[in-house]
């Protein structure tokens, strides 16, 4: 099986691939040892991959710094210290990178996230648009349901803890950004009354505070890992002789 094979299924999931998508580094048509499918290719990643005699690895975020995979001058910036380390672990371990973004949220990251987090199925479904409905009960409630399902010793939490809530907003993977503050827009047209955020920074908490919805942080790999250990047990089925592994991306900090 080469790589190029495993790319046309990831491609075969998706009504189509996004600019943002495709091989990123390696050979495209390397005959495949084994596959790790991971959130981001960080130097860990790439050295589990390493480990496991897998030689393609299909990540969901973009392999290098910064993120602009538009830029035609990005290759200027490949000498920055946290892309010289992945790019010379992935090549002189001979590994394969191949990028699958918008295709796996549509397959299995978006619906995962709910799943993960236990919610029943949305009352809205729309394009990326997902609000749940729950029993009522208090914001730190809410919180410790979701710390309880993630697996998480803390999360960050916005607004009045004690509020009691009901109907959830989804801004999953990094949809909680300041740079995503138009899709928490649109999630208030449906009026939930609390957001469940995968990343959220400074701003895009200050955009639910005045927004008057609290928000609960998970982190950006913790919403979207499940849908990705979901696409490699599919990955394993669809080729049963192939060696698929999964790696988890941790959050990338700890709390004292």
């Amino acid at each position: 099986m080469k790589a190029t094979g495993i790319a046309a299924f990831v491609e075969s999931l998706s009504p189509g691939m996004g600019p943002e998508e495709g091989f990123r580094f390696g050979e495209p048509t390397v005959e495949v040892t084994g596959v790790l499918v991971c959130w981001m290719a960080t130097v860990e990643a790439i050295e589990t991959a390493a480990a496991g005699d897998c030689n393609l690895v299909v990540c969901h975020e973009e392999l290098t710094f910064p993120y602009e995979f538009r830029d035609p001058n990005a290759v200027s910036r490949l000498w920055w210290r946290p892309n010289v380390r992945r790019l010379s672990l992935l090549g002189s371990h001979g590994i394969t990178v191949y990028r699958a973004h918008g295709m796996l949220d549509r397959y299995a990251i978006l619906d995962d996230f709910g799943h993960q987090l236990g919610l029943p199925e949305p009352v809205v479904k729309e394009g990326y648009i997902r609000i749940f409905e729950v029993e009522p009960l208090p914001v730190r409630q809410l919180a410790e349901r979701v710390k309880e399902r993630t697996g998480l010793a803390h999360v960050r939490v916005t607004g009045d803890l004690d509020r009691v809530v009901h109907r959830i907003g989804a801004p999953w993977g990094g949809l909680g950004l300041s740079l995503n503050t138009s899709f928490m827009q649109s999630l208030l047209a449906h009026d939930p009354d609390v957001f469940i955020a995968g990343e959220a920074d400074d701003y895009g908490m200050r955009f639910a505070i005045d927004a008057d919805v609290p928000l609960i942080e998970t982190s950006h790999a913790t919403s979207e890992n499940p849908g990705l250990e979901h696409f490699a047990r599919d990955l394993k089925q669809q080729f049963p002789e192939l060696k698929v592994l999964f790696y988890a991306n941790p959050p990338p900090w700890t709390t004292v």
